[in-house]
């Protein structure tokens, strides 16, 4: 940097459709309601970096965040729905049936 100003030297490419673009706008703006080109993109930098600088925080500043937003928020769950047990019945069929089976699994043990 120089003295009071600090000069930055820009290139477009005028082959390429989207840089072309913006120098054919930065041309026409309306230098009474902007000043100059030069102010123009200063204010739009400037607005680019603001908002730049606020999506880039860390986790830890998300968390600070939520935190102090939800300190004042009283949160009520719902009651957990009602879970009713069913008892199996057995006929005296499947009873002697079932008893068998599980001797029957037993001896393959030894």
């Amino acid at each position: 940097m120089n003295g009071a100003y600090y000069r930055l030297n820009i290139r477009f490419d005028l082959t390429d459709k989207r840089q072309r673009e913006i120098v054919e706008r930065l041309q026409a703006i309306d230098k009474k309601q902007y000043g100059s080109i030069n102010k123009f993109v200063v204010t739009a930098v400037g607005k680019v970096l603001d908002v730049i600088g606020t999506a880039s925080l860390t986790a830890e500043e998300v968390r600070r965040i939520i935190r102090e937003e939800l300190q004042e928020v009283a949160f009520v769950s719902e009651q957990p729905p009602q879970v009713q047990a069913v008892v199996p019945t057995l006929t005296e069929e499947e009873l002697v049936r079932n008893e068998q089976s599980v001797l029957d699994d037993l001896e393959m043990f030894g």
